[in-house]
């Protein structure tokens, strides 16, 4: 036998002497190696018939089923308690009642920390009073990962936490709802553009982030080295958007990461952020605007009706088309008439972007720009080129 055949056997034997058989429930067996759960055919079980607190209504009363996620919050009143498992989906109350449950049970659930990760079976009733109209009763309560009893931060939000405290502790930052809910709803407005897009018969590209040269001017870029070479972080996927074009893709999108080196001191800035680019052919530009218009309504409509706007305090209006059209001319009329005086051929400061965006009230499109501030690859009107 090989050194490395018996290292293997050696090892196996050690981990049989590790396990041992602690219970037996609804034909699950859960076991223990040195003294923290690793039950695999448990978790296959979770696996298999967990739910999202979201997936559970009062319409299930008198069903067993199984949740894992957070103990978000508990309240103990002697005889009885309440705890809040949280999971993606939203938060189930758990109720444990010492004539219901047991005396061992509701000790052992005592013990458990907030923010622990745990795993409950048990039944679900129908229950007015509880957060979501039901609770489940449990038969069945593993803890798969217990937490500090100090947290560094309140993940249920009664005790605010400071920027600095929310990033050094950004993993339990992500827990809060108001977190979650920014990173679900990024993630339907994505999918809402991608289902647009790909519809109207547009192929999706990834484009290289790296690269020797700029693709834009007047963007500053972030030098890397590469292999002994200097490089930069892409700024924008545009030059390979135009090469799809010349090679007869007509219609292509990408959704990805822009950088800029860009100095800021506001909230606003550019240094990493996440583009949607669209590029078409035989097209004008009034297709293009139409386009556009069809895009951000379609994806209004797919969030104003996403639940999760409650917990960010948004109300949100679908806009209607087609959007306001002004020339470039007009804005800076306007522009002037609120004070803010530019000459011709001045790109648009924040100022005025913002000035220009309180005055018409709606989504718009600045049209007839001059020449000489935009980029070479932008059509020039042939009937007039200033």
């Amino acid at each position: 036998m090989s050194e490395c055949a018996k290292s293997k056997r050696a090892k196996s034997e050690c981990a049989k002497s590790e396990w041992r058989e602690v219970s037996v429930c609804g034909g699950v067996r859960s076991e223990r190696v040195m003294g923290s759960l690793l039950d695999l055919e448990f978790l296959r079980f979770l696996r298999s018939c967990r739910k999202y607190s979201n997936e559970l209504s009062a319409a299930d009363d008198g069903r067993e089923v199984c949740v894992a996620g957070w103990l978000h919050d508990k309240r103990d009143l002697g005889g009885v308690l309440f705890a809040l498992i949280r999971d993606r989906g939203g938060v189930t109350q758990v109720t444990l009642r010492k004539e219901t449950v047991g005396e061992e049970m509701l000790e052992r659930f005592r013990k458990i920390s907030r923010e622990s990760v745990v795993a409950v079976i048990g039944v679900l009733k129908a229950e007015k009073r509880a957060p979501r109209g039901f609770e489940i009763v449990p038969k069945r309560v593993e803890v798969l990962s217990e937490a500090k009893p100090e947290l560094p931060l309140d993940v249920t939000g009664r005790v605010p936490a400071n920027l600095d405290t929310r990033l050094d502790a950004r993993f339990m930052d992500l827990r809060s709802e108001r977190v979650k809910q920014i990173f679900l709803l990024r993630a339907r407005v994505l999918k809402l553009a991608r289902e647009f897009l790909d519809a109207r018969g547009f192929v999706e590209i990834n484009t290289p982030k790296i690269v020797s040269t700029a693709t834009e001017g007047g963007a500053a870029l972030f030098p890397i080295s590469y292999f002994e070479r200097e490089a930069f972080l892409n700024q924008s996927p545009q030059l390979y958007k135009q090469m799809m074009m010349a090679s007869g893709f007509d219609a292509v999108y990408e959704i990805g990461p822009i950088f800029r080196a860009e100095e800021h001191d506001t909230t606003k800035h550019l240094n990493e952020a996440t583009s949607l680019d669209v590029e078409v052919a035989f097209a004008d530009h009034e297709y293009v605007m139409s386009l556009l218009e069809d895009l951000v309504v379609h994806i209004y409509e797919g969030v104003a009706e996403y639940e999760g706007l409650k917990a960010l305090n948004i109300s949100l209006e679908v806009p209607k088309k087609p959007f306001e059209r002004i020339t470039y001319e007009k804005a800076l009329e306007l522009l002037a008439e609120e004070g803010i005086e530019m000459e011709w051929g001045e790109d648009l400061s924040t100022l005025a972007e913002k000035t220009l965006g309180e005055l018409i009230g709606a989504h718009y499109f600045i049209t007839d720009w001059p020449c000489e501030i935009k980029p070479y690859y932008a059509m020039p009107c042939r009937s007039r080129c200033e």
